[in-house]
C-alpha cells in the first residue's frame, strides 16, 4: 500500500492511500483532516470542505495539479507539502540533486561550507589523507583493547565510573549503553537542515583522526548522510561539557537503528526502517565508538555556524534597508563623509559608511527625493540615521570576531580522551568544553541585538508624522485604517524579547556527573537563544523594509537612486502598497523571507560593488587644519546639499 509523507503547516503526516486513482486533491484534503483532528482547535478551520490550499512537491518545489491521480504523479513514499491558502509555503526542504561533493579532511571546513551542508546542496567524501589518519588513530585502540589497558572511555565506564574497569567481553555493550543513556533530550527536534549540519559537523572532526572511529563506521556514518537519513535530536539537554552530549547521543541512536529518523525517501519512521529503506545498515559499534560518536561541542557550533552566517546577511541588509528609510525621512548624507570614518578607522565602521554612500545621492545615482530637500534648514539627523555606520559597524566586527572563532571550533579535535597516532597513546583533557563556541555567540547575540534596537528606532520616526511629515502610521485616512501602528508595536514586542534574551547564558554553570563534570558552558542555549534573537532582528528590520517602502508612496512621483528603486521594486514584487487595512502578518513574513533568501542583498550587491571599484582609493588626505572651528562651519544653504557633501 502506498504512502505519502505530507508536511502542512510545520507538521509531517503519514498519509496511507488504498487506491492510486485517489486525486491530488484527496491527498491534500486527507493531510488536513489529519493535521484539525490532532488540533484541539481543528487549527483554526470549521472544517476540511473550507481549507483553500494547493499542493508542491518537496523534491524540486513543483506544483501538482489537484486532477492528477496519486498513483499518476507521485512515487511511492514521496514527500510534498500543503500549503494552505494566505500561508507562506515552507522553505525547510532538503533538495532532491546535490551539486556534487565536498571533501572533508577535518581541517578546512568553512561556515560557509556547513551551512550549504545543511542545505542539503553537498554530498560528503573523505580526502585520502583523513582516511588514512583515521585508520592510525584506530590502530591504537585496538592495541589498547588487545593488551587491556585501563583507558579512559575505552575499557572503563564514564563520568563518576571512570575508575569502573569494563571486561573486555562487553565493551561493545559499554558503548551501546552509552548512547542509549545519554539519549535524554527534550523539546522539538531540530529540523532537518539543522540535523545534517550537526552530522556533517560530526563526521568533519572524525575525519581529524584523533577520535579513535574505525574507517568502516565513518563510512556508514556517511553513507547516511549523503542519504539524508537523519535521526531525531531535541534541541534541549546539552550543558556544553563534556560537549553535547544528549543531541549527539541521539544523532548516534539513529546510526545504530534505534529511535526515530527522517529522510526525504521515507518520511518519520523507526531508524532500523529508515535506514533499510536507502540500503543501509545499522552501524555495530565497536570499542570507544560511541563515545568517539558523541563528545565534541557539533551542537552548539553548527547551529552557531547558522547563526553567523545568518547574522552576516542581516547586517548587510539592514545598512540597505537603513539607506532607504533615509531617503524616505529626508535626511542628510554628510554624516557619511569618507574623511569622518578615515580619522576613527574601525573596519565596520568605515564599511558601512561606504555602502550608504554607494546607495545614495551622488552623481552616479542621482536622487530626485534627496534633491527635493536640498535647501532645507535641518544641519543634522538624529542618530538612529547619523550613527548607523557606528553602530551597524560594530555589528559587523562583532560577526568577523565571532566567525573567526566558530570556524576554529569547526576544524578543531573536540573529544575525550584523544587519540594521538603519532605518539601511540590516549591523553583525556577537556577540549570538549563549550566555553568558546558559549561567550561568542552570546557576544554576538548581543551584538547583532543592536541592529533591531536602532531599526525600530527608525520605524518610530517612519510612523510618527511630527517626524516624518508623512501621514501618520503610513496610510490615508487614518482613523478609519491604522496602517502600520501595530506593526511598530510587535517590532517593539521583539526589541524587549531580544533584551532579555541577550543575558548570557555563559555566565551560568551547574556541577553535574556528581561533580566530575563540575563547569559547563551552557552552550547549547548560547546558541539557540543567538538564533532566536537573530530571527527577530530579521522580522523587525522586515517590518522597517515594508514601513519604509511605503513611506515612498507618499513621495511619488519622486525617485530616489537607482539601487534603492530596485529595492523597492524587489519588495513590491512580493507586497502591493498599502491603501487600506488589510491583514499585515503575510506581508511582514514575505518580506522576512526576502532578508532570509538574501534577495535585498542580491539586487542592491551589484551597485555597491561597481561603487567600490570606482573608489578605490577612496579618500584624500585630511590636512592639519581640517578640523579647525571655520572648516566645520556651513551656511543654512548647503547644510542639507546632498549632491555635493556626499563625496567631497
Amino acid at each position: 500500500m502506498p504512502r505519502y509523507t505530507v508536511h502542512v503547516r510545520g507538521e509531517w503526516l503519514a498519509v496511507p492511500c488504498l487506491n492510486s486513482t485517489n486525486t491530488i486533491e484527496w491527498l491534500g484534503k486527507e493531510a488536513v483532516r489529519r493535521y484539525m483532528k490532532n488540533k484541539p482547535d481543528n487549527g483554526g478551520f470549521a472544517s476540511v470542505e473550507e481549507v483553500k490550499f494547493y499542493i508542491r512537491r518537496c523534491k524540486g518545489l513543483g506544483l501538482l495539479d489537484l486532477d492528477d491521480t496519486v498513483g499518476d504523479a507521485l512515487e511511492d513514499n514521496e514527500f510534498v507539502e500543503v500549503v494552505i491558502e494566505g500561508d507562506i509555503m515552507s522553505p525547510d526542504f532538503i533538495p532532491s540533486q546535490p551539486e556534487g561533493y565536498i571533501s572533508l579532511d577535518g581541517n578546512s571546513l568553512t561556515t560557509e561550507d556547513l551551512v550549504n551542508l545543511g542545505k542539503g546542496l553537498y554530498k560528503i567524501k573523505l580526502t585520502p589523507e583523513a582516511e588514512a589518519k583515521v585508520k592510525q588513530s584506530r590502530e591504537v585502540i585496538e592495541r589498547i583493547v588487545k593488551e587491556q589497558t585501563v583507558v579512559y572511555g575505552i575499557t572503563t565506564g564514564f563520568g563518576k565510573f571512570a575508575r569502573t574497569v569494563i571486561p573486555n567481553s562487553n565493551l561493545r555493550e559499554l558503548q551501546v549503553n552509552l548512547v542509549r543513556s545519554h539519549s535524554a533530550g527534550v523539546g522539538k527536534p531540530l529540523t532537518p537542515e539543522r540535523s545534517r549540519m550537526l552530522l556533517a559537523l560530526r563526521i568533519n572532526v572524525l575525519a581529524k583522526g584523533y577520535s579513535g572511529i574505525s574507517l568502516e563506521t565513518l563510512e556508514q556514518v556517511i553513507k547516511a548522510f549523503n542519504a539524508s537519513c537523519l535521526p531525531y535530536i531535541p534541541e534541549k539537554g546539552t550543558v556544553g561539557a563534556s560537549g553535547d552530549l544528549a543531541p549527539l547521543s541521539h544523532l548516534a541512536l539513529g546510526l545504530i537503528g534505534e529511535g526515530k529518523m527522517w529522510s526525504p525517501k521515507s518520511g518519520w519512521a523507526d531508524a532500523k526502517y529508515v535506514l533499510e529503506a536507502h540500503g543501509l545498515k545499522p552501524i555495530t559499534l565497536k570499542p570507544k565508538e560511541g563515545l568517539a560518536l558523541i563528545n565534541g561541542t557539533q551542537m552548539i557550533t553548527s547551529l552557531g555556524c547558522e547563526a553567523v552566517e545568518r547574522a552576516g546577511a542581516i547586517a548587510r541588509q539592514a545598512d540597505i534597508i537603513a539607506a532607504l528609510t533615509l531617503e524616505v525621512l529626508k535626511g542628510t548624507t554628510r554624516a557619511f563623509d569618507t574623511d569622518i570614518h578615515a580619522v576613527r578607522p574601525h573596519r565596520g565602521q568605515a564599511e558601512v559608511a561606504f555602502r550608504f554612500r554607494s546607495l545614495l545621492d551622488s552623481d552616479h545615482h542621482p536622487s530626485e527625493i534627496a534633491e527635493s530637500h536640498r535647501f532645507c534648514d535641518r544641519v543634522q539627523d538624529a542618530y538612529t540615521m547619523r550613527c548607523c555606520p557606528q553602530v551597524h559597524g560594530i555589528v559587523n566586527d562583532t560577526i568577523a570576531f565571532v566567525k573567526d572563532i566558530i570556524t576554529t571550533e569547526i576544524n578543531s579535535a573536540t573529544d575525550n580522551p584523544m587519540v594521538f597516532a603519532e605518539r601511540e597513546e590516549t591523553i583525556s583533557g577537556g577540549n570538549f568544553h563549550g566555553e568558546y563556541p558559549a561567550k561568542a555567540l552570546d557576544y554576538l547575540a548581543i551584538g547583532v541585538h543592536e541592529l533591531a534596537a536602532i531599526s525600530e528606532r527608525r520605524i518610530e520616526r517612519l510612523c510618527n508624522p511630527s517626524l516624518s511629515e508623512l501621514p501618520a502610521f503610513l496610510v490615508t485616512e487614518g482613523g478609519l485604517n491604522s496602517g502600520f501602528m501595530i506593526a511598530h508595536c510587535t517590532a517593539a514586542a521583539l526589541v524587549s524579547e531580544n533584551k532579555a534574551l541577550c543575558h548570557p547564558s555563559s555566565v551560568d554553570s551547574l556541577s553535574t556527573s556528581a561533580a566530575t563534570e563540575d563547569h559547563v558552558s551552557m552552550g547549547g542555549w548560547a546558541a539557540r537563544k543567538a538564533l532566536r534573537v537573530i530571527e527577530h532582528v530579521e522580522q523587525v528590520l522586515a517590518i522597517e523594509l515594508l514601513a519604509a517602502c511605503q513611506g515612498i508612496e507618499f513621495l511619488r512621483p519622486l525617485r530616489t537612486t537607482t539601487p534603492l528603486e530596485k529595492v523597492y521594486d524587489l519588495v513590491r514584487s512580493v507586497v502591493r502598497p498599502w491603501i487600506k487595512d488589510r491583514f499585515m502578518a503575510p506581508d511582514i513574513e514575505a518580506a522576512h523571507r526576502l532578508l532570509v533568501d538574501q534577495k535585498v542583498w542580491e539586487v542592491a550587491k551589484p551597485y555597491i560593488e561597481k561603487y567600490r571599484r570606482e573608489h578605490i582609493p577612496e579618500s584624500r588626505p585630511i590636512s592639519p587644519t581640517a578640523f579647525s572651528l571655520g572648516s566645520l562651519r556651513m551656511s543654512a544653504d548647503d547644510s542639507h546639499d546632498h549632491r555635493h557633501q556626499n563625496e567631497l
